[in-house]
């Protein structure tokens, strides 16, 4: 084959790898990607203290605290231990008010100490339980299950001596959202509902947005940020997970009660927005009107000085007061039409992209599919260089031996010598590539957690890596050439060709070529399952 058939061959082989590394990708994007939040909240003071007209209350400090720690049976075989605070002194019945846990453990002597005891000085009876572990793990959280147990808490405090029955309520963060939305939709004896960092929509969707933020504040390119909804809108079944498609939404349109709803606008894991908006249209839908949504310059603990969560930050300075203020007033009677202080007020709040209202899976819809793949491509690599070495074996021992009159004549077929050099070129750098991909998302989801912005020089790694991919089309293409060129050798009949492959299977060389040509198909799954990530 001429040098010039040779190019055009290559060329028409990178291109149709191309064109097919750009269908595969687009195929593989998820439909509902995460775009660029518009749909903004506007406080309406900056302010953030909460008053009613006509309402005196008693505020925090009015009262010394004490502590009572109990144990509290959720069924036959478990029981938990809890923390109660309540006001010394205070007279008459009291409101109260039980905590729900975030994500992760809780021990009930270890979290809300500083949010309860605060409470509590301010004349509201507090529970804190320990949460259950036994049924509580990264892969399975049963949410209705989970709904039961603190409704046995809850039950306890209602009958805590000192407590009105009617003026009990619920304080919840983050992930223990999903499980008091269950409980206010299921009972009816909920006086009030505190929503703090709330997800709303489903673990899936707002993973779905937590992470690209994360990426995107972290300085990540956009293509990158592009990936996200790949991987999070797969089919996680074969681990667990199902919790992950739990959507709270139904159960807020069954939130008749009083709603306090609390942002941090530091909060990057959170739909601060997108989530105050979803509870005021689903409170509506129901015709409750009081629902009061307050943003602080804090973390999604409520905390100060830091982004993350960190052991000993302060929380934010007028929260626990705020909190107080408002569970106070409206358990005295505060409707929507008492309240003195704007419904919206707050630092205002900035949320880079919405959490995406669904989420549908791309050409690989599940994480099996996902492994499977990936462990292919790197099998397919060491396949593969064990091939360019026998190739290259091959190669060597044939040239080194006398050559037969065949061989001189040409007829046999030149594959071995001109296959080896893309072929191992090819493995090498697609599992330099592969290696080097993992390791750079792996990096960046590391850095975007840390809330550390990329270097310059850590950026330009993707930049590389997308080069790379471009490079491994074109070598690909030299590799293709050089099958056709060692397959189809010279000018030849067929009646040549079959005493060619006759000669081969003799000198063990048509083995070599299968071996090749199989080599190469494996390349291609690999080369096209790392594309699809980079092109």
């Amino acid at each position: 084959m001429s040098a010039l058939k040779r190019l055009i061959s290559a060329a028409c082989s990178s291109l149709v790898m191309l064109l097919l590394l750009v269908v595969l990708g687009s195929l593989m994007t998820s439909p509902t990607g995460v775009t660029a939040n518009t749909e903004h909240v506007t406080v309406q003071s900056p302010d953030t203290g909460i008053a009613a007209s006509g309402f005196t209350v008693p505020h925090e400090g009015s009262y010394q605290t004490k502590e009572s720690r109990i144990t509290i049976r959720l069924n036959d075989a478990v029981s938990i231990h809890a923390v109660v605070r309540e006001p010394i002194g205070a007279s008459g019945a009291r409101p109260a008010c039980l905590f729900l846990h975030g994500a992760g453990t809780g021990d009930s002597s270890e979290v809300y100490g500083d949010v309860a005891s605060a409470m509590a000085s301010a004349g509201i009876v507090t529970l804190v339980p320990d949460k259950r572990l036994d049924n509580y793990s990264t892969l399975h959280r049963d949410y209705p299950q989970m709904a039961e147990d603190y409704g046995r808490s809850f039950d306890t405090l209602k009958h805590w001596p000192g407590v009105d029955a009617q003026k009990t309520g619920l304080y919840a963060e983050s992930e223990g959202t999903w499980i008091s939305s269950i409980i206010t939709a299921n009972r009816k004896d909920v006086a009030f509902s505190i929503l703090t960092s709330a997800p709303v929509v489903s673990g899936r969707q707002q993973m779905t947005m937590a992470a690209s933020t994360y990426f995107a504040d972290s300085g990540a390119p956009r293509s990158l940020i592009n990936d996200v909804p790949k991987l999070t809108s797969m089919d996680f079944s074969a681990l667990g997970l199902e919790y992950a498609n739990f959507d709270s939404t139904p159960y807020l349109s069954k939130l008749t009660q009083p709603v306090l709803v609390n942002y941090g606008t530091g909060d990057l894991s959170m739909p601060i927005e997108q989530g105050a908006q979803t509870i005021l249209n689903q409170t509506a839908s129901a015709g409750n009107s009081n629902v009061t949504v307050r943003y602080y310059p804090a973390n999604h603990q409520m905390r100060t000085g830091s982004h993350l969560s960190r052991p000993g930050l302060p929380l934010e300075s007028s929260y626990t007061r705020n909190l107080e203020d408002w569970i106070n007033s409206v358990t005295m009677g505060a409707t929507a039409s008492d309240w003195s202080t704007p419904m919206i007020a707050g630092a205002q709040p900035s949320q880079r992209y919405s959490a995406p209202t669904s989420v549908s899976p791309g050409l690989i819809s599940s994480l099996g599919v996902l492994l499977t793949l990936l462990g292919l491509a790197l099998g397919a690599s060491v396949l593969c260089g064990l091939c360019a070495a026998g190739v290259g074996i091959n190669s060597r021992i044939r040239s080194r031996g006398r050559r037969s009159q065949q061989e001189e004549s040409g007829r046999l077929p030149g594959f071995g010598q001109g296959i080896a050099a893309p072929l191992t070129l090819l493995v090498s750098l697609s599992t330099l590539s592969l290696l080097a991909t993992l390791w750079y998302v792996g990096s960046s989801a590391v850095q975007a957690l840390s809330l550390h912005h990329a270097s310059v020089a850590f950026s330009g790694v993707w930049t590389m890596l997308r080069v790379a991919a471009i490079i491994l089309v074109l070598l690909f293409g030299w590799l293709c050439s050089s099958v056709i060129a060692g397959i189809g050798h010279g000018n030849r009949s067929s009646a040549q060709i079959r005493q060619d492959i006759r000669i081969a299977h003799g000198s063990g060389h048509q083995a070599v070529v299968l071996l090749g040509l199989v080599a190469s198909v494996l390349v291609m799954i690999s080369l096209a399952f790392w594309g699809l990530y980079t092109l």
